[in-house]
């Protein structure tokens, strides 16, 4: 669910910034992942004391999501 939801809001946010080409959805999942994940995930190493390993393959999955979403979107 948390997957759909997350697919509906970043395609809403391709079509309002009329991204019209992979390329185009590959800068905007780039951008969206620096901007949430990461930033969120090196909070969690430096505040929370999480290990970077962990917080490595947890922002890997979110980029690979939201490249996906963004890139194969109309």
């Amino acid at each position: 669910m948390r997957c759909l939801v997350l697919t509906a809001v970043v395609a809403g946010l391709a079509a309002q910034a009329h991204v019209e080409s992979w390329a185009g959805g590959l800068v905007l999942g780039l951008v969206l992942w620096i901007g949430f994940p990461v930033v969120l995930w090196i909070g969690a190493v430096v505040h929370e004391n999480t290990r970077w390993r962990l917080a490595a393959i947890h922002a890997g999955d979110s980029l690979v999501k939201l490249l996906v979403v963004v890139s194969v979107w109309p």
